[in-house]
């Protein structure tokens, strides 16, 4: 790259950044950590290569859009757009160099209010050292202006809307001192130079500006000040430029990334060296200039964080570091946590973007080329409980929720959080359903999955015989939260909700696992405590269920909702069963089904059920049965054993009808989960399965799953004593990354995994 005659201090600025890039080829490899990590693009030069201090913009169609430095057709970088459903790139632009066009984009984009993106170049235009430019969502580019030292040069930055409709940024260097500007340009192309930087007040800025809510623009400037370590600045929008802090190296030095301002009014933002180790620090900093260090990095799990923050959804603050690199979480008290590790090589200078709860990135190398890539990160999740509510019924009125039933051999798509009879935030990342089909006749099967994703080789449930049949799923929302529905037989179907997953929310749980056990069973000979034992439920039945009661439960005083397995036996034998529903005690009986059975055998469903206060739930039969409830795990309050949920693109784990000979079985089988095509980390604590069973021959009476290891416990996960083909969801802990199954008859059995629980 050139440069326009930079000072003395100027140069020892790219010598430190060369010094910085030295480390990245000597520093040591690290293990990725237990968040889902997904390489939605890996450039390979002709796509573009090297994003550098790229922070993601996400445009008004979901899609991401971003620049590289270099790669592309003329080897001078590109504009791009990433679906971040698909991963599918497309290559908006190649830059061509001067004197018609940029090079080197160092910068992310900045979406206008007017639809269009704006950008930076590092070099290029009619006097090579820069341009702004402005790129519609379909690829147009315009040249808005090219610097001509004069008025800066070398933009590292982008761009900030101001309220006021312009466009403000900096120049890393130029101007009247050669050490960087301050600058306006309108969307037509019409630039002022604001400032130039002497020195005293800052020298060299990399970083974005920002807006404050007070009106004024706030920066930093990697070198300058009384220190030359770099400075904190805010300027008006008329040029009056205020110093802030001068850094001391003891407080950090050379911020690089831009600065947040926190829903405290308080700014947060990083340095790249400095601090009590020398490889950066995390600050946050009055609007005033009170400046607090945060977090001093200590160079052994991660440094130097080139990028800003950004303040998540869950009031927490993320961002990058390059040297060890990895993924951090800080809160505004200091407290900080890696949440992801990447391989060495990876290198993301740049900052984060989140969306839907979903983490997006890039890294400046790495990927299957080595020219970087562009990843998602899906942190975990909170349970946030909601009393049961039926978000779609196609047996009713048509509409958006409602009917006509889903034809066969195809699918349907319901943006959920719309249904506003729910009141399910956009923010949900995964929903917790109760699954009903009605079919018109057979049903061969049924497969839920996020929207704007591919249909995965999985089945949710299957009806051959036509019966109406429920089933639990917790099913990943896809962008902007709709979920997709497909049916290879004309059917009705109705969705009901008892909860969702999202990194915040009113009231946020955790996972506590147990070990599967059973906690309620009315039939005659059961030994279970007072109310959780006989009698069967009698038609019209509610009953309360004091689940703390039970021994499954000793020593657990607060669980907030649970993770059940629910069977129904029937009692007289023969009697088809309308329904069940479950809900906490101290709720009115909601217009939702737990499940049914109508044609009288014995049917298990899961069921995630929110307690009482007093840990108490409620069951409803619409007709005389016998029920039994196994455990295997509670929700509560975040703690130090609990974990969160961490969503997966659902995926295939087992099949027996594709194990050795092919043939079914019968008894005990051990599944390793670890080694399957579609793993969870090795740190999950808990597996969210659909498991399917297929009968090879007559009755199959029951199936249980249970963390390998541990002795069989005495529950059962399905029931399939009429011979044909059953699923129910089930949550399996782990211990070693494999579990045991037993089938009490001869049958295949198939295990989809949706997600896992981890901390």
């Amino acid at each position: 790259m050139s440069a326009a005659s930079p000072t003395p201090s100027a140069k020892s600025t790219f010598l430190k950044i060369a010094g910085l890039l030295l480390i990245y080829c000597v520093a040591t490899a690290m293990a990725a950590s237990a968040q889902n990590l997904t390489t939605l693009v890996s450039f390979d030069v002709t796509n573009g290569q090297n994003p550098y201090f790229e922070t993601l913009v996400q445009g008004a169609d979901g899609n991401l859009y971003g620049t590289t430095y270099e790669g592309g057709a003329n080897n001078e970088g590109t504009v791009f757009q990433v679906n971040p459903s698909t991963g599918v790139l497309t290559t908006l632009h190649n830059f061509a160099g001067p004197p018609n066009d940029g090079r080197n984009p160092t910068a992310g984009l900045v979406l206008a209010s007017d639809g269009n993106f704006y950008g930076t170049t590092n070099g290029g235009g009619a006097n090579t050292w820069g341009t702004v430019f402005k790129i519609t969502p379909g690829g147009t580019l315009t040249l808005l202006h090219s610097f001509a030292v004069v008025d800066g040069s070398q933009p590292w930055s982008g761009l900030v809307q101001g309220t006021d409709g312009n466009l403000y940024g900096t120049t890393t260097f130029g101007g009247s001192n050669e050490i960087g500007t301050i600058f306006k340009i309108t969307t037509g192309g019409t630039l002022t130079t604001l400032y130039n930087f002497a020195e005293a007040d800052g020298a060299i800025p990399y970083a974005s500006l920002i807006q404050g809510t007070d009106g004024n623009l706030y920066g930093t400037a990697s070198n300058g000040g009384t220190n030359n370590d770099g400075t904190v600045f805010k300027i008006t929008t008329g040029g009056t430029v205020t110093l802030l802090h001068s850094f001391t190296n003891t407080d950090g030095a050379h911020p690089y990334g831009r600065l947040v301002q926190a829903t405290d009014g308080t700014f947060y933002g990083t340095t790249v060296q400095g601090g009590s180790s020398s490889v950066g620090t995390v600050f946050k900093i009055t609007s005033s200039g009170t400046l607090t260090t945060l977090h001093n990095f200590d160079g052994t799990t991660a440094s130097n964080p080139f990028a800003g923050l950004i303040q998540a959804a869950d009031g927490s603050f993320y961002g990058t570091t390059a040297t060890i690199p990895t993924i951090f979480r800080i809160t505004s008290q200091g407290t900080l946590s890696t949440v992801y590790s990447f391989p060495v090589s990876d290198a993301p200078y740049g900052g984060l973007l989140q969306s839907n709860g979903v983490f997006y990135g890039t890294t400046f190398s790495g990927g299957t080329s080595g020219a970087g890539s562009v990843y998602s990160l899906s942190p975990g999740q909170y349970l946030v409980p909601v009393t049961p509510c039926r978000l779609v019924d196609t047996r009713g009125p048509d509409g958006p929720f409602g009917g006509p039933a889903i034809p066969g051999n195809t699918a349907r798509s319901f943006n959920l959080p719309q249904n506003t009879n729910c009141n399910i935030p956009i923010s949900a990342a995964a929903y917790s359903l109760n699954v009903t089909v009605v079919p018109h006749g057979t049903l061969g099967y049924l497969t839920i999955w996020p929207t704007g994703q591919n249909q995965p080789q999985v089945s949710t449930m299957n009806s051959p015989d036509g019966r109406v049949k429920a089933n639990a799923a917790i099913v990943p929302a896809g962008l902007g939260g709709p979920i997709s529905v497909y049916v290879t037989d004309t059917t009705d179907v109705v969705l009901d909700i008892d909860g969702y997953f999202a990194t915040t929310g009113t009231q946020t749980l955790q996972f506590y696992p147990l070990t599967p056990c059973r906690v309620v069973d009315t039939r005659t000979g059961s030994q279970q405590p007072q109310g959780l034992g006989p009698p069967r439920l009698h038609d019209m039945e509610t009953r309360p269920l004091p689940i703390l009661t039970s021994p499954c439960l000793q020593g657990i005083s607060h669980p907030l909702a649970y993770s059940f397995n629910v069977t129904v036996s029937p009692n007289p034998v023969g009697q088809p069963l309308g329904y069940v529903t479950v809900w906490p005690s101290n709720e009115p009986q909601p217009v939702v089904s737990t499940l049914n059975n109508p044609t009288a055998t014995v049917v298990a469903n899961a069921a995630i059920v929110p307690a009482a206060s007093n840990g108490d739930i409620d069951i409803f039969a619409f007709n005389s049965t016998d029920v039994v409830v196994d455990i295997n795990g509670y929700f509560a309050a975040p703690g130090q054993n609990g974990f969160y949920f961490y969503k997966l693109t659902p995926c295939r784990v087992y099949d027996s009808r594709n194990q050795g000979d092919g043939q079914p079985f019968q008894g005990e089988r051990t599944v390793s989960v670890a080694g399957s095509q579609c793993a969870p980390p090795n740190t999950a604590q808990g597996y969210v399965f659909n498991a399917t069973v297929i009968p090879a021959d007559g009755p199959m009476p029951y199936l249980t799953l249970w963390p390998d290891t541990e002795t069989m416990p005495i529950v059962s996960t399905l029931n399939a004593y009429d011979g044909f083909i059953t699923s129910n969801m089930a949550i399996v802990p782990n211990l070693n990354g494999s579990l045991d199954a037993y089938a009490a008859g001869l049958t295949h059995l198939v295990l989809d995994i949706s997600g896992y629980f981890g901390p």
